[in-house]
Order: C-alpha cells, then structure tokens, then sequence
C-alpha cells in the first residue's frame, strides 16, 4: 500500500491551470489544510502530452513550491501548500485532439514522502463573457443530449457528431473513458449541500467535464468555487423570469417543455443560458442530436441562449 493510501492526505488535492495561452500556461497543485501539514510541501512533475488520435514529443515539467500571496501570513488562516509548474507550448484538451498529461504530486516532509499521487490531467480553455461560453476566446455552444435518455455506448458515435453528454452523477470510468476519447460532459448533481463540494472537486479534475450543474434544496456556500478550480458551475434556473442567480454561478441551464416560457425566463439573466428540454426516450444518438439542433432553431427567434441540451 503507497503513503497515500495508507494516510489520506491527499486526498483534497486540487489540480489547475491559472493563465494559459498557446506559449505558456501555469499549472498549480493545491492542498488546504488545517495546520496538520505544517513544514510539508508539494512537489512533482508534469508529463506529456499524449493522445488517442495525435503523435507529440513529450515533456516533463517540475512542480516547485511556492509561497502562500503576501500578507496572508499572519492573518490567522492556514496558508495552502501550493506548487506550480510552469509549461511550455501547452497543448490543450478539446474533444477534437483531447490532449493529456500526467500530473505527480509528491508530498513531502523533509526527506520524508508522506503521500504521492498521478492523475491525467488536461488544459480545458473554457469561460464565459457576457451571455456567451468560450472555448479558447471563441464561441462555444454545447449541443448536448442526455445519456439516461439516450444511452448509446458508442463513444465514437458521440464523438463524430459533435454532441456532448448529459450525464447525471458521473462516475470516473466515464469522465475518464469521456477525457481519453475526446467527449464534452455536462454532469448534472443533486444532494445536499454538504456532499456536493467533494463531488465537485472529484470532477474538476477531469478535462471532458466542462459544467457542473448543482441542484440542492440547500442555499450553497460561495467557497464551493474554491472547489470547483477551471470547472464552471452551473445553476438549474432561473426558476422564473428576473430571478437573481446565486453568487457562485457561471452558467444557468433553464429547464422546461415550452419554449415561449423557457425564452421569457431567460431574457433577463445575466449569466449564459442553456436550454434543456426533455424529449424522453430515445435509443437513437442521430435522432436525438436532430432534436437538439430542432431545440436551437425553434428558440432562435424568441430566446438568447447559449447551449441546449435534450
């Protein structure tokens, strides 16, 4: 059994990128604690890339300490133990090449190695602006279909016509077979408000998850954004027209059979909206992608929205 295992110490690690272009990109790993870890560091490397469908040279990049932002010392909160590998020439993960790299992580006392982990890794340049998302500062709009109703095993078949998955409490077989293949992943949670930060940092670490939608009876705390890392977060409203997103939020994802009243809720949101509208079963990916896209053209005239899922 490796010092991980037998401690559990990392097991709240978080993996990131910070600024990222096609020259540089800074990768961190963090681990918060509170003061059990004092004098250990993280460190490591940063590996790769590799991909299913692409031939690339490898590199290998360390992970370096380093010191918690100044005037935080002091201030009666644990610093974080923070490590940051600085890569060049980053390939990034799109379901097009869905690049990856393996990412070690030792944690160390000294000469000591408490724990050490290796998880694959990729650089998802995924955000928002205005009532848009945006893959690499261009527009991006999710057509994706939901597995529960539509559950076709064909990974290829996803990947080819360019849907994304709908996916409801994804495990890690599928966000890895999903981060290997070259998948998109809308995951949706439900539970209360105490289990979903783990889930939430559990997926962050998979590049084919691109949201995660959080459905809880519970008002969530704004640090689960902490938790969340590059993964943007969504909200299952607005619930009716004019209603204010929680603080938390990237992205709203408004549900619901009408399209008029899926527009009129909407209209005054002012984070991207993504329209889904439950179609029921199906056993055909074709057919259920062509609703998808008849989603997008019904809505086109009375709605704003940027995505759409069926």
């Amino acid at each position: 059994m490796s010092p991980m295992e037998q401690t559990g110490l990392l097991e709240g690690l978080q993996v990131f990128f910070g600024d990222a272009s096609s020259g540089l990109a800074r990768i961190y790993a963090r681990l918060g604690h509170g003061g059990e870890l004092a004098g250990c560091k993280l460190a490591g490397r940063v590996v790769g890339p590799s991909c299913l469908y692409s031939h690339t040279l490898k590199t290998s990049v360390p992970l370096a300490e380093k010191p918690p932002p100044v005037g935080l010392s002091g201030s009666g909160r644990t610093p974080d133990l923070l490590a940051e590998a600085i890569l060049p020439d980053p390939c990034f993960w799109t379901a097009d090449m869905p690049f990856l790299y393996q990412v070690h992580v030792e944690l160390r006392r000294g000469k000591e190695l408490l724990g050490s982990v290796q998880r694959p890794w990729g650089i998802r340049p995924l955000g928002t602006r205005g009532r848009r998302l945006l893959f690499e500062s261009s527009v991006w709009v999710p057509h994706a279909v939901d597995r529960d109703e539509t559950p076709n095993r064909d990974w290829a078949a996803w990947r080819e016509s360019g849907t994304a998955m709908y996916v409801h409490q994804p495990d890690d077989q599928l966000c890895d077979e999903a981060s290997r293949v070259g998948v998109a992943l809308l995951a949706h949670l439900e539970g209360p408000a105490e289990w979903l930060p783990g889930q939430v940092r559990a997926l962050a670490r998979w590049p084919a998850v691109a949201l995660a939608v959080l459905e809880t009876d519970a008002d969530l705390h704004p640090s689960i954004r902490m938790e969340a890392g590059n993964l943007l977060l969504g909200w299952p409203g607005p619930p009716a027209a004019a209603a204010e997103p929680p603080s938390w939020a990237d992205v709203a994802v408004c549900r619901g059979s009408d399209g008029v009243e899926l527009a009129r809720r909407a209209r005054d949101c002012r984070l991207p909206v993504i329209a889904h509208r439950p179609a029921g079963w199906r056993d055909d990916l074709v057919e259920a992608r062509r609703q998808c896209d008849q989603l997008e053209r019904e809505l086109a005239e009375p709605g704003d929205f940027a995505g759409y899922v069926v």
